[in-house]
């Protein structure tokens, strides 16, 4: 009567355990692989958070402008630069010259020319001056330049347009330029090299237009 009794309960022991999955439950390799499957979720939701948490500091910071690589060096003869040619617009020779490092060397812009020295480069200028009236330069841009090896060496280069107008017939003309400044521990412009068509805005300019 007794094991009668006992098999009964076992018995319902099993169709319980059956239907609540209660053996799983007891099973020690399934809580071990339950335990790991935990673990790992819990690394993963603590992984994001901490991406969420960096990536959200990171767009709430200031952003800090870039340092700029530019020289005081450069910046000063790009000042220099500058003002040489606003000079020349304004066609003020006198307030040109302290610019010029007396034993400038100038490499003129026409084919076959010789490079000149001091006196060939302002009478160059003045040339164009009277050679020209409404004379304006629209500077692309401003670089600084660099040696033969690629370091910047305090130099400026310049890429613009030229327009300028024949007073004697009212031609009008415009051309590409490259210019190069190179400059001695004064601050002043001891070598200048000019890239454009000059003898091309030169026969532009003298066009007949009639």
């Amino acid at each position: 009567m007794v094991s009668k009794h006992r098999n009964e309960i076992i018995r319902k022991k099993q169709r319980f355990e059956e239907k609540t999955g209660w053996e799983d439950i007891n099973d020690p390799t399934l809580d071990r692989a339950s335990h790991k499957l935990r673990a790992l979720f819990a690394v993963a939701i603590v992984f994001l958070v901490s991406l969420f948490l960096s990536f959200a500091f990171a767009c709430n910071q200031p952003v800090e402008k870039a340092k700029s690589n530019i020289s005081d060096e450069y910046a000063s003869n790009l000042k220099t630069a500058q003002t040489f040619f606003e000079l020349f617009l304004t066609e003020d020779l006198d307030g040109q010259k302290p610019l010029i490092c007396p034993g400038v060397t100038h490499y003129p812009p026409f084919y076959g020319a010789e490079p000149g020295k001091y006196d060939a480069f302002v009478a160059a200028g003045k040339g164009w001056m009277d050679a020209f009236d409404e004379i304006t330069y629209n500077a692309e841009v401003w670089l600084p330049g660099t040696d033969s090896l690629g370091n910047p060496n305090g130099s400026v280069r310049t890429y613009g347009v030229w327009t300028a107008k024949n007073p004697t017939n009212g031609n009008v003309i415009t051309t590409n330029a490259y210019h190069s400044f190179e400059f001695n521990a004064k601050g002043q412009i001891h070598e200048m090299r000019d890239y454009f068509d000059a003898s091309g805005a030169m026969a532009a300019a003298m066009k007949d237009t009639q």
